[in-house]
């Protein structure tokens, strides 16, 4: 078989051990609706234009969306390429792994492979879906843990938005600051966050760093940090 055909095996493989999720580009896209309706979660298999009859390989990303934030930073951001994202991570980063992992499918490592990765979604990833199946249990746990969702999973200001939305500005306002106080960049947030105030302008849709969008983001909606 050719690389291609290893590849989708491979997906509507994994997908076949998953219930509930529907299948879109041929295995590549796995999509489930959560019990709030509003939020829906997806898995997707990456490969490599380098792939070869030695190696064929795999990345698999996850992601939850939401429908009300996707308007709600379409109105916000003024931007119309959002995509409602509340978190999505690379299966890897969220695992032992703790890396940009790929998993090779060629010839006697599909089986091993398969599996692993099958493995991971389950331990890993579902426990995370689960959780945003309720809106108020995943904006609670948001506020006291942030992204931490597992001893793997790092922080991430990435749901600011859907707090800002979903919630109010106590909950958003504990979550900033649950993350400013554990980030290894604290100074550079703060320092970033107070120049913000002699801007004329704030381009959210443009990030000088990592999370600069979502520190605009927090500014421009009032968020204060506390000392």
């Amino acid at each position: 078989m050719d690389s291609k055909t290893i590849f989708l095996e491979a997906c509507n493989k994994i997908a076949a051990q998953l219930n509930g999720f529907e299948i879109y580009k041929k295995g590549q896209r796995l999509k489930k609706n959560s019990l709030e309706k509003d939020i829906f979660f997806e898995i997707t298999f990456e490969t490599s234009y380098m792939n070869a009859s030695s190696h064929v390989m795999m990345t698999p990303n996850i992601a939850v969306y939401s429908k009300v934030l996707k308007k709600w930073q379409k109105e916000h951001l003024k931007n119309e390429f959002c995509s409602g994202l509340i978190y999505g991570s690379h299966l890897g980063y969220i695992t032992p792994h703790q890396t940009w992992k790929k998993w090779n499918l060629a010839g006697l490592n599909f089986e091993k492979s398969v599996n692993e990765i099958v493995k991971n979604l389950q331990k890993y990833v579902f426990p995370i879906f689960e959780l945003f199946n309720s809106k108020e249990d995943a904006i609670e746990f948001l506020r006291k843990r942030g992204t931490n969702f597992n001893q793997y999973a790092e922080d991430s200001l990435g749901p600011i938005d859907f707090l800002l939305c979903c919630s109010n500005k106590e909950t958003a306002e504990v979550f900033f600051n649950n993350y400013i106080k554990n980030s290894d960049s604290k100074s550079k947030i703060i320092k970033f966050y107070e120049n913000l105030k002699t801007e004329d302008e704030i381009d959210l849709n443009h990030s000088e760093f990592y999370s600069a969008g979502h520190i605009k983001l927090a500014y421009v909606n009032k968020l204060e940090i506390t000392r």
